[in-house]
Formats: structure tokens, sequence, C-alpha cells
């Protein structure tokens, strides 16, 4: 049994996002073969009911909360740099000096994402960095519809970004993503790919312990979309949908409703609410109640990299779900028997209005990728290839 010390940029609690539940479920299942502590780097403070919950799995917890300014000003000095904006942003000398003290104790440091990787990498404890997703790629695939100051960071970032994920996969023993594509990104022909594993996401056993009876429609068709709603991505993907895709919707389905679930909607998200048809729940206690209601769940992403947790959620569920390409990757799904791919906004519009129509095809739709998940994508299964890994590199 080894000591194993998670290093988080962000507090992995609640599950209110992706990267929340990939380090809470990654947390729990290493703590069943070893001993887990944790260290998270937040804007926010941890209140008590929050702490409890990741004192039931991790055996310490430090958390170093800051002032936003702290963080802006950490980028702000990074401008110069070759390194990241990330990197400067969620680095701070005290969680630097925690680790000096503390880096004895442990046989293992398993680094969340690049942007923990500067405290960790130089150090030499055996070492595992989770990538999640290449942000270098997520990036780049913004920098066509960035706007503001983002028009100027996106072109630069990325491009600092890639450079840097490529010279932190050559400094860690061992390295982790959530998809193939991703791993093919951030690798080159001068960078070994032995030492990099993809990982997907799991789901949480809420999601497997219901399961969708009824596909008639009664009412309104309900239409979904579940996210964390402060994130590019999924602002540009229901603005999309609402702008472009929705109309084509109601020629036939007039009375068609969509729901924009999650958590921190940004303004122009909260904007939406206002176009007819359309509904921003903002954080909701339980969304799965919500999408237990949908007849159908949609995915449009146009930029974003890695594995989208709310597509494996929604199929795990039992909903038809209709995603764009790149939501579907890293997921081994199959084109119009566990899931309907669609990319352009024409296209997307006929498959939801023909899954609309069809009772019997949601249900096979919704239940084929509901088996698909319960075989691969649950925690347990995942947690087996972690914790290889980390045996592999202690």
């Amino acid at each position: 049994m080894a000591r194993i010390l998670i290093l988080c940029s962000r507090i992995p609690y609640p599950l209110t996002g992706g990267a929340k539940l990939r380090m809470f479920h990654t947390a729990k299942q290493l703590a069943k073969e070893h001993k887990v502590e944790l260290v998270a780097i937040d804007r926010n403070s941890i209140n008590g009911d929050y702490r409890a919950a990741l004192n039931d799995v991790v055996e310490n917890l430090e958390v170093f909360s800051y002032s936003g300014y702290r963080f802006y000003s950490n980028a702000a000095a990074g401008i110069l740099s070759t390194k990241p904006l990330q990197t400067h942003y969620f680095y701070f000398e005290e969680v630097n000096e925690w680790l000096n003290n503390n880096e004895s104790r442990f046989d293992l440091i398993y680094s969340n994402h690049v942007r923990t990787a500067e405290y960790t990498r130089s150090r030499s404890v055996p070492k595992i960095i989770d990538f999640v997703d290449a942000i270098s790629r997520n990036y780049k695939n913004s920098v066509t519809d960035a706007s503001g100051i983002w028009n100027v960071i996106y072109p630069i970032e990325w491009r600092r970004l890639i450079k840097y994920e490529r010279f932190v996969l050559e400094e860690f023993d061992n390295s982790i993503i959530t998809t193939e594509e991703d791993k093919i990104f951030i690798t080159s022909e001068k960078s070994p790919r032995s030492n990099i594993s993809v990982i997907p996401n799991g789901v949480k056993k809420e999601i497997l312990e219901n399961n969708k009876q009824d596909y008639n429609i009664s009412g309104d068709p309900q239409i979904s979309f579940l996210g964390k709603m402060d994130y590019s991505p999924n602002i540009d993907a229901v603005s999309y949908f609402v702008s472009e895709i929705l109309p084509i919707i109601k020629r036939e389905y007039p009375n068609v409703e969509f729901n924009i679930i999650g958590t921190q909607p940004d303004r122009k998200v909260q904007k939406l609410d206002r176009e007819e048809n359309v509904n921003v729940t903002g954080y909701v206690e339980n969304p799965i109640d919500y999408l237990m209601s949908s007849d159908v769940f949609v995915a449009p992403m146009r930029h974003g990299a890695g594995l989208q947790n709310k597509v494996l959620e929604a199929m795990g569920l039992g909903l038809p779900v209709i995603a764009s390409s790149l939501a579907c990757e890293g997921i081994e799904s199959t084109n119009g028997d566990d899931v309907i791919m669609a990319d352009s906004s024409q296209e997307f519009a006929e498959a939801v209005s023909k899954t609309l129509q069809d009772p019997i095809y949601r249900e096979k739709l919704g239940q084929n990728a509901r088996a698909l998940v319960r075989s691969v994508y649950t925690w347990d299964s995942i947690g087996e290839d972690l914790l290889d890994i980390v045996a592999k590199t202690i």
C-alpha cells in the first residue's frame, strides 16, 4: 500500500463538471488500495459539507484558497514568459513550499491537469500527470470564434500550451489522457507515446441506478443539454443550437422546449432564456430529474477537447443522444446504433426531428447507449486501469 498525493487545480467537489467528477472518482478508486491525500488550489474556500464528502475518500485534505486578484496577478506576470498563462495562473509559492516540506512522505505524486505540472515535474518522487484533455487543442479550436481579449490570448496560448504539454510528457514517469484524439494531438514524432495511456471518464453510480422507461412524448417535446455553463465550448454549443438548429426543428415541432441545464450560466447563456421555447435552469440540485423527463439529449459541440461526460451520462440514463462527432470522441459508439452523429445544422435538426417522430427508435437508441455505458464506462472498471498504471509507476 503506497501513500499517494493528488494535486488538483480545483476542489473536486461538488461534482458539477467533468473535471471534478474525474478527480473525485480517481481519488476514490486509488483509495481502494492506497492511502490518498489531496491538495487543491481554488478561488473558493471549502465548506464543511464538501470537506466532509472529500474526507470520506481521502486521508488528508489541504485546500489553498486565493482571491481572483491573486490568480489574475499570477497570469499577468506570465505575459512575457514562454510558459502557458495556465501554469502561471495556478502557481503559488505557498503551495510549492508545502510540497517541498511534504514530498518525502509520498511514494507517488498524481498531478491533475497541465496546470499543476510546474509544481511537480522536477521532483524526484515517482509521478503521473493526468492531462485530462489536450487543452492546447481546445484553445486552437476556439481561435476562429474568439472575441475580445480572447482573440489575442487564444492564438498565443495554444502554441505555448502544445510546446509545454510535449515538454511535460517527457518529464513524468507516466501520463494519462481521456481520448486517443487528444493523445495524438499532444504527441509528436520526437515524443514517445509509450508512457501516455488513454483512460476515459466513467459515470457515477447514480446514473446507472436510473433508466428511462417511457419513451412516449406527453405534452411538448423536451430537448436537453447539460453542462457547466460558464465553459466556453458549452456556451458556444447552446448558442449555436438556439440560433441555427432549433429554428429548423420548430418548423415541424413548434412547441418543442430546449432546456439548458447546468451551473453558473454565462451572461450569453442567461440571455438565451429570453428566447421562445428556451429554458435556462442554472444550478439544479439533481439534474438527473430534468434529464429523465427529456425526450432527446443534444450535444452540438464545435469546440473543446477530451471526453464529454455529459454525453456519457445521458447515454447511461438511456436517453437518445444526438451529438456532433467532436462530442463523441473517446466514446466507443456506433453512429445510428447507440448515438446519432451530426455536424451541420441541417443534419442535426433532421436527426432530432427524426428521433422525436419514432418512440421505438428512441427506445432502441437509448437502451443501446445505456448498455454500452454499463459495459465500458463505469468507474470500477476504469479504476482497475488507474491502479495498474500506479503499480507500474511505483
